[in-house]
């Protein structure tokens, strides 16, 4: 007798899963990599979102900020510390940020976002913190503690939503000139050339 049907049988059994193993591989690369070319964002183009930022400090108090500074190119970048992609982005952002840092008419809002709604400002300010200290940056930092920073950013991006990490680039009008979602590894030399430009 010539029954050999096992083998197609197996086969056949491991379709779905490679299925599913590629479609996440592909959702996977989607939510970490942004779109080669910033210019593709909705949100360019149009206003800046507008921002309300406490600094993290020892005393969240002790600065507050509500939109941007004025006639200044500006970076903002929301990001976390439980999140990979943004730590894998910021040791690089950050040594990016430091040659602008005698530019006078440059900025970084570097917003650094809770984990759940569970955590306090203080926890975050010390987590975050630990961080910079971790890869020796010194950007200063704010929180987002009523979250209306990120839904106003991703308002601007035409989402329910937004990844992190994400990074816009405003010219000294107030206008959004650059956009990226997720990470990847030519990103920031895209923001280097994007803010020179405008610089």
């Amino acid at each position: 007798m010539n029954e050999v049907p096992q083998q197609p049988r197996a086969s056949r059994s491991w379709w779905p899963l490679l299925v599913l193993i590629l479609a996440f591989g592909l959702f996977a690369v989607s939510r970490n990599q942004p779109a080669s070319d910033s210019q593709d964002s909705v949100a360019i183009g149009k206003s800046a979102p507008q921002l309300e930022l406490v600094r993290l400090s020892q005393d969240p108090s002790e600065m507050s900020i509500e939109g941007l500074p004025a006639g200044k190119v500006t970076l903002i970048h929301l990001w976390g510390t439980w999140c990979g992609p943004c730590t894998m982005e910021y040791p690089h952002l950050s040594e990016m940020v430091q040659e602008f840092a005698s530019n006078d008419n440059f900025a970084f809002i570097s917003i650094s976002c809770e984990a759940g709604s569970s955590e306090t400002i203080e926890s975050l300010a010390q987590r975050t913190q630990n961080f910079l200290d971790s890869i020796d940056a010194d950007t200063d930092v704010f929180a987002d503690p009523r979250g209306m920073s990120r839904e106003n950013v991703a308002k601007s991006l035409g989402k329910p939503h937004m990844y992190f990490p994400t990074s816009v680039l405003v010219d000294q009008q107030g206008t959004i000139r650059g956009v990226w979602e997720g990470f990847s590894p030519n990103g920031v030399d895209q923001m280097k050339a994007k803010i020179e430009e405008l610089l």
